[in-house]
């Protein structure tokens, strides 16, 4: 996700008008007066939505756990994706595993919900 992240996180940084950087110049600020008072406003929207891609995909991906450990020892290292597939898939419960991956639904709205609230009182405000 970090290649993802940092093109998403580029290409807001170039929508960052050019007109405030140089008259942020001209008055006489410098880079970190620039980079917290100018730049890091106008993309946190943009850092948000990488953010919040970012952890829907790292809590959804199962493909590491599954391809290095199989769930580890006595299923000691699954995480939910993963479990759901072991649950559902290999040992035959379609009940159990749906029930396991439905749980994720709820978590991933409210911590989806978060970050775009937050992106968004910081556009508002």
């Amino acid at each position: 996700m970090l290649p993802f992240a940092t093109v998403i996180t580029l290409a807001g940084t170039s929508a960052v008008p050019r007109e405030l950087i140089e008259a942020a110049l001209v008055d006489g600020a410098g880079f970190f007066t620039r980079l917290f008072r100018i730049t890091l406003p106008l993309v946190r929207p943009i850092l948000g939505v990488a953010i919040l891609f970012t952890a829907l995909f790292t809590f959804t991906d199962m493909a590491v756990v599954w391809i290095l450990t199989r769930g580890g020892p006595y299923d000691t290292s699954h995480v939910l994706s993963s479990w759901a597939f072991q649950v559902g898939i290999v040992a035959g419960d379609l009940a159990q595993g749906a029930a396991i991956a439905l749980f994720m639904l709820p978590v991933l709205a409210i911590v989806a919900v978060w970050v775009l609230r937050l992106s968004h009182r910081e556009v508002t405000e």
